[in-house]
């Protein structure tokens, strides 16, 4: 019995001299993966490398008013000019989680006073402004001057410049999550910067603007517009950049790196006849073999972005009839490769995109018509908003939780709770020649 304490009290001191070791140890707190993307940091007026330029003092290619249609706004020497009655202007891209570079200048001939001088806004995802004004020695109401999250949040300080001179804004804004049922999830959140000063700390936007009541959310598609107000003032704008936060790249438009193939009949990462191939920045699917790229990692809440187009080709035994594929997502790692494995469907097929199958017996409940089909339960989309054959289309996927949403184009077209709620992101291969040259994921 003495010799079976002794050894139990040895095996005690060796684990906890072990467990001391161990604490001691830094490597096991180390990071290495994985590994930040280099960026080169803008020098004077330079944007960074990775910054989305909106306006460079040449054009308003990324620009329309809220019409669609060309700005009516002034370009000199580089400045970009309101004018006024012409109306506000909106990007042609939508934006999430970004920080945002906008340089803005009051005219120098002050006329009027409080609301009445150099009135516009920098107004994200076209609802939440920050307030643009001269506010240089010119009283307002403090949650409507120059740095003002407007009627919500005033800024902690007044950083305004001269009228005529220029001013910055540097802008970091999270966007508002929203749930299956329209309820708010999380509110939008700014931080900004007035002249290099500090004038809003990450504060919560309590809903979309409003001149009279308090501001409420109303649901709105994750990614939207930025919005240039006009306001009847000709302020002026010049280097305005932004950069797309959380966004995560899964095709990085040079390889298939964090992806593998799977081909019927040729199994996986044996695609021989070149099914799947980069070229001009986006992924060719000849989709001759029925198959999928498959992402090596598994994702789970998140907003993803996949840009599409049709080819022309069709192969056996779809020669004829729509074209089709599909992003498949939530398959499992523990699940097996297969040609149609066990995930959620976002239909990609003519006039049909958009459509839930609940591929293997998941299931996704859904207020929406739908059928039992080839085994399998298949939700229809409420329109259809796909582009004609060789144009560019937007798909967009919500998960959020196991809530699902699918938008086309903007649009949201199918909806409902999903059975599963995590897994690997498959592009598929079915008959049908078609494109892809974006597939972006932002976690929520």
């Amino acid at each position: 019995m003495n010799q079976l304490k002794t050894t139990l009290l040895m095996l005690l001191l060796a684990v906890c001299g072990y467990s001391a070791s161990a604490q001691n140890d830094p490597k096991l707190t180390e990071v290495w993966d994985p590994e930040p993307a280099v960026v080169q940091p803008g020098a004077g007026n330079k944007a960074p490398s990775d910054a989305i330029i909106l306006f460079d003092g040449k054009n308003l290619d990324e620009w329309t008013d809220q019409k669609g249609m060309p700005p009516g706004w002034t370009i000199k020497n580089g400045i970009l000019t309101i004018k006024p009655g012409s109306g506000s202007i909106i990007t042609k891209r939508n934006f999430a989680d970004c920080q945002l570079h906008i340089e803005w200048r009051t005219p120098a001939i002050v006329k009027g006073e409080g609301q009445e001088r150099g009135n516009s806004g920098v107004i994200m995802q076209s609802r939440y402004e920050l307030q643009i004004l001269d506010s240089y020695k010119n009283r307002t109401y403090s949650n409507g001057q120059a740095g003002s999250v407007y009627k919500q949040h005033v800024p902690l300080v007044n950083a305004s410049l001269k009228p005529g001179e220029w001013q910055k804004y540097d802008i970091i804004y999270t966007a508002p999550r929203f749930n299956l049922d329209s309820s708010l999830k999380t509110p939008a959140y700014i931080t900004a910067l007035h002249n290099g000063v500090l004038v809003q700390n990450h504060v919560a936007i309590k809903g979309t603007v409003a001149h009279v009541g308090q501001p409420k959310y109303t649901r709105h598609n994750f990614a939207q517009p930025l919005l240039l107000q006009e306001h009847e003032f000709p302020v002026s704008f010049r280097n305005i950049w932004i950069r797309e936060i959380n966004v995560q790249k899964l095709f990085n438009g040079k390889d298939k790196t964090g992806w593998y193939t799977f081909l019927d009949t040729l199994g996986k990462n044996n695609d021989i006849y070149n099914n799947f191939i980069v070229e001009n920045g986006a992924v060719h699917v000849m989709g001759k073999y029925f198959g999928y790229m498959s992402t090596l990692k598994s994702y789970s809440n998140y907003y993803l972005k996949v840009v599409f187009k049709w080819g022309s080709k069709q192969y056996f035994p779809r020669q004829t009839g729509k074209r089709d594929a599909g992003i498949l997502y939530h398959f499992g790692l523990m699940e097996k490769d297969t040609v149609w494995p066990k995930s959620i469907e976002f239909q990609i097929q003519e006039q049909d995109c958009g459509d839930f199958w609940c591929v293997k017996h998941t299931n996704v409940d859904s207020p929406n018509k739908w059928e039992f089909a080839w085994d399998q339960k298949h939700i229809f989309r409420t329109a259809n908003f796909e582009k004609p054959r060789g144009e560019w289309n937007t798909l967009e996927i919500i998960c959020n939780g196991n809530q699902i949403e699918h938008y086309v184009n903007g649009h949201l077209v199918n909806w409902g709770t999903g059975s599963v709620a995590e897994g690997r992101i498959l592009l598929q291969s079915e008959g049908a020649e078609l494109f892809y040259k974006s597939v972006e994921l932002t976690p929520l």
